[in-house]
C-alpha cells in the first residue's frame, strides 16, 4: 500500500500532478508575457461543476510567480479571490486589493499610504467609506452597467490600482514585479453581475492609455453565467479571452491518474488504464476521486481488476452526493428527466433521440427535461451520431447503484422501456 495518497478530490491540484490541457496553458503563458510588456489580457475560464476550471487557475498563479525560464521568466503580484453567494462586487475588489497589499514592500505601501489618504489606512482599503456606500438600494445594483455600480467606486478602484502597478515599477531591484494578476472564482455568486464586465473593461481600457497596462482579470465561473456577466456590456467581449474547459481527451485523462501512480511508485496496467480510465468521462474531479480509491483500495502497489472494479463502485457512490448530486436527484421520487437519465444508464450506449422519444411516448423536448439535462452536461450528444449519451460511465454506475438498491426498480415503466430499446438497437442498429 503506497505510504500517502497522492490525490485530493477536496482540493485543487497541485501544480507537480497537474496534467493536461496544454493548449490552455501555451495560450494563457503567452498573454502573461504580453501583459509584462504592458498589454492588458483578461480572461473567461468557464464550463460545468468538476471540469477545473480552479486547478487551471491555481496552476496559472503558479506559473505567473515563477520567475521560472520555462514560464517566460513572469514574476507578477497576484491575488485569487473565491466570491460568495450575493456579495457585491464591491467587497469582492476591495478584498482583492486588501491581499495585493500584504504583499506589497514597504515602500509601496508608504507611497499608497501618502497618496491615497482616507481611502488606505493603517494599511487596508475601504471603498466608499466616509458616508458614500455602494448599497444605496437593491434595485439599482441590479441595473446592468457602470451605473449600477456606481461611478465613484470605479473611479476609487482606478485609483487604487493606479497606485499599485505605480509603485512596483518604482520599487527597487528585486522588489519589482512584472504585473498585477487577478483571479475571481465562483463570478456566477456576485449579486451584481451585469455590471462587472463594464467595469473591468473600463478600468483595464483606462490603466493602458495611461501607460500602466501591466494587469489581468482571470474570471471564473459557470458557463451558463457567462450570457449574465457580459449582458451589461456586450463590447466588453472583445477586452476578454474565453476559455470554455470540457471533458480531457483520453490521453490527458490517463496522464491525470499516471502522475499520480509514479509519483507513489504504484504499478499498473496500460492496456487496462486505457480501457477503465474513460469511466470518469474525462472530467479532473471524477478522475481525481476515482484515483483516490484506486489508491485506498491497493494493497500490494500494484492496481489491479479488483481494485479498479472495487474503487468504480467506490467512487461512483462517493460522487452522488457531491457532483453527482447536481446532476440527477437520488433522494426524491423520479421525474421525467431522472427517468431518462435511468434509460441511458440502462441501455448503456447512445440512444438516438427519436427513438428515445417513441419509446417513451413522452415530450423529452420539454424545457424541464432533456433541454435541461443537455444544459447542466448530465447528458450530452455523441458529436458523430448526435445520440444521447451520459455524462459519463461513473456517472452511470452511480445512476445503476442507486436504482437497484430500490425494491421494485424492474417493475418500473422505465425498465421495460430500457428493454425495448436495447432489443430494438440489438435487432436495428441504425434505428433512428
Amino acid at each position: 500500500m503506497a505510504l500517502f495518497n497522492p490525490f485530493n478530490p477536496n482540493s485543487t491540484v497541485t501544480p507537480a500532478l497537474f496534467a493536461g490541457r496544454s493548449q490552455q496553458m501555451l495560450q494563457i503563458l503567452q498573454k502573461l508575457a504580453q501583459v509584462k510588456r504592458g498589454m492588458p489580457s483578461n480572461f473567461i475560464f468557464h464550463g460545468e461543476r468538476g471540469i477545473g476550471k480552479t486547478a487551471l487557475a491555481k496552476l496559472t498563479l503558479f506559473m505567473a510567480e515563477s520567475r521560472d525560464p520555462v514560464f517566460k521568466d513572469l514574476n507578477f503580484l497576484t491575488s485569487y479571490y473565491s466570491v460568495e453567494k450575493g456579495q457585491h462586487f464591491k467587497t469582492v475588489l476591495q478584498a482583492v486589493l486588501n491581499q495585493l497589499t500584504d504583499k506589497l514592500p514597504k515602500t509601496s505601501i508608504d507611497r499608497l499610504t501618502d497618496r491615497l489618504g482616507d481611502l488606505f489606512k493603517k494599511g487596508k482599503f475601504s471603498f466608499g467609506a466616509f458616508g458614500v456606500t455602494m448599497e444605496t438600494s437593491p434595485e439599482q445594483m441590479e441595473l446592468p452597467g457602470i451605473d449600477g455600480l456606481e461611478q465613484y467606486f470605479k473611479d476609487q478602484a482606478l485609483s487604487v490600482l493606479t497606485n499599485i502597478l505605480l509603485g512596483i515599477k518604482e520599487s527597487k531591484e528585486g522588489e519589482r514585479y512584472d504585473g498585477l494578476l487577478i483571479v475571481l472564482d465562483e463570478i456566477h455568486n456576485a449579486r451584481d453581475i451585469k455590471g462587472i464586465a463594464q467595469l473591468l473593461r473600463s478600468i483595464t481600457t483606462t490603466l493602458d492609455v495611461n501607460g500602466l497596462g501591466n494587469i489581468s482579470f482571470i474570471i471564473i465561473g459557470y458557463s451558463e453565467a457567462i450570457h449574465s456577466f457580459f449582458e451589461g456590456d456586450p463590447s466588453a467581449r472583445r477586452s476578454f479571452d474565453t476559455i470554455h474547459l470540457t471533458s480531457m481527451p483520453p490521453e490527458e485523462a490517463k496522464e491525470v491518474l499516471t502522475k499520480g501512480f509514479d509519483q507513489v511508485q504504484v504499478k499498473y496496467d496500460s492496456n487496462e488504464l486505457d480501457t477503465k480510465v474513460q469511466v470518469a468521462g474525462g472530467y479532473p474531479h471524477s478522475l481525481q476521486v476515482l484515483g483516490h480509491n484506486l489508491i485506498e483500495v491497493d494493497t500490494d502497489n500494484a492496481i489491479n481488476s479488483d481494485d479498479w472494479n472495487e474503487a468504480i463502485g467506490n467512487a461512483a457512490r462517493e460522487l452522488q452526493t457531491k457532483d453527482f448530486s447536481n446532476l440527477y436527484d437520488f433522494k426524491g421520487k423520479p421525474k421525467m428527466r431522472e427517468e431518462i437519465m435511468n434509460i441511458l444508464a440502462l441501455v448503456g450506449t447512445s440512444v438516438p433521440r427519436k427513438l428515445l422519444a417513441k419509446q417513451m411516448g413522452k415530450n423529452i423536448y420539454s424545457p424541464s427535461s432533456l433541454p435541461e439535462l443537455k444544459k447542466s452536461g448530465a447528458v450530452r450528444e455523441d458529436p458523430e451520431s448526435g445520440n444521447l449519451l451520459l455524462h459519463s460511465s461513473l456517472f452511470r454506475s452511480a445512476i445503476l447503484l442507486h436504482v437497484f438498491k430500490k425494491p421494485g426498480a424492474i417493475a418500473e415503466p422505465w425498465m421495460r422501456t430500457a428493454g425495448n430499446i436495447i432489443k430494438i438497437l440489438q435487432e436495428r442498429p441504425n434505428e433512428e
